[in-house]
């Protein structure tokens, strides 16, 4: 979203620019000339590095951010760059490329949706987004670095008549559809040295710079293959379920690392798809975090990941738990009845709790003058709901109890029932 700024300046003016609002002998927003160093193309083990190089290179007029620009404004962390149609634009940083939307049209008001968007996916739900594209170059799914071009500035789905081209660029953390995050410094090369954006145009914060008063100048590709210094992914990543609730359990993470990023994804059986996950951030020396108030029954699924300086590695493999207990002790008597030769004794299916029952045991003892025999045991089937002891004693008296059993354990024991034989 952005609201239409006129822009006048000429393109030789906009170095000039640059040039004096760039605080002078300002060595802690520049670095020395940047040596080319050997490309390492991202894979699945090192996909992502954080985004933080600026995503154009040619030049920019840097309008609305956050609250920098008469309202109404964006009101959330976002940046509006003016350029040219067609001008290259380029990942923030390495990750997989998704496209959002495909959609030339304009917007009739700021309260519509609409626009050629897309996305890129750094790793642990951080997100980099790019709108009111012209044309996506990049593909679906595609690797990507600071280096690749993914599409191409336009106006789309720009409040009619669509006639401003810009880039409204925004990081967020919790997924594509997670929370605006500050986007804070960003980094482009410039004549082959390193510079730290906003700080090399004399403020600390994109969002104090006065709107439309500053210029990006020109800028070259020199970021470094970061996402090889990125942690290997977690191992010996497991899961552990208990009575709603599961513990996910990991690994050391590595030296460096600065903080672990957990997700959790539930499973929707009327759909049936893994909903979008929900990210859990943790200090680097976390090794196990517990998740409460899980449905018993229901399938989650969790996945871990590392951060350090230069980004997230990449997802573990997923651990899947369905958090259960013990199932209830079944509901007696539907019936108990005796004869002269047997016992016959019945009962109601148990509430499983999140797992199967996968066998009732039955007990019995007898009562003689030197008190009560030892219990004896029997086991049947789950779907078995009644038994019937057939070794009896005439006019003697008799216990009787059943409990249900699960791969969590066994419920408590049914009330004892008395019963005696008739003579």
């Amino acid at each position: 979203m952005r609201r239409v700024l006129i822009r006048s300046v000429l393109p030789a003016i906009v170095l000039l620019v640059a040039a004096l609002v760039a605080p002078s002998g300002a060595p802690a927003s520049s670095s020395p000339a940047v040596a080319a160093a050997a490309y390492v193309a991202p894979s699945a083990s090192h996909p992502y590095s954080d985004p933080v190089w600026f995503p154009l290179r040619t030049t920019a007029q840097i309008t609305c951010v956050y609250s920098n620009c008469s309202g109404p404004y964006h009101g959330y962390w976002a940046m509006d760059l003016d350029g040219n149609l067609g001008d290259p634009i380029y990942a923030a940083g390495a990750g997989v490329f998704h496209v959002g939307a495909i959609d030339s049209g304009c917007r009739a008001s700021a309260n519509d949706e609409g626009g050629t968007w897309v996305w890129i996916d750094h790793g642990a739900g951080k997100v980099s987004r790019y709108h009111h594209l012209d044309s996506v170059v990049a593909k679906e799914g595609q690797y990507v670095t600071p280096s690749t071009v993914i599409g191409r500035m336009g106006h789309s789905g720009d409040i009619a008549p669509c006639t401003t081209n810009y880039l409204h660029f925004e990081v967020r953390t919790g997924g594509v559809k997670g929370s605006r995050v500050n986007p804070g410094t960003m980094y482009a090369c410039v004549n082959g040295t390193r510079q730290a954006w906003p700080q090399q145009f004399g403020k600390s914060s994109w969002n104090y710079l006065t709107r439309g008063a500053v210029h990006t100048p020109a800028s070259t590709t020199c970021s470094t293959s970061a996402w090889t210094a990125t942690p290997a992914a977690p191992s010996s990543v497991t899961g552990a379920r208990g009575a709603g609730m599961a513990r996910v359990a990991w690994a050391a993470a590595p030296s460096g690392t600065n903080r672990v990023v957990v997700a959790i994804e539930t499973y929707h059986p009327s759909v049936p798809e893994w909903g979008a996950p929900v990210y859990r951030t943790l200090s680097a020396t976390t090794r196990s975090t517990l998740y409460t108030g899980l449905q018993n029954g229901r399938h989650y699924r969790f996945k871990v990941a590392f951060h350090n300086g230069a980004g997230n590695s990449a997802w573990s493999r997923y651990v899947y738990v369905t958090p259960a207990a013990r199932p209830s002790a079944p509901r007696v008597a539907r019936w108990l009845t005796a004869t002269t030769t047997k016992i016959r004794y019945a009962w109601w299916k148990s509430a499983e709790h999140g797992t199967p029952v996968t066998s009732y045991t039955v007990a019995s003892r007898g009562y003689s003058k030197s008190g009560w025999s030892r219990w004896h045991y029997v086991k049947v089937s789950p779907s078995t709901y009644n038994y019937n002891w057939t070794s009896v004693t005439r006019g003697k008296l008799y216990q009787v109890t059943v409990r249900a059993n699960s791969a969590v354990g066994a419920s408590a024991w049914a009330p004892r029932k008395y019963i005696r034989v008739p003579r």
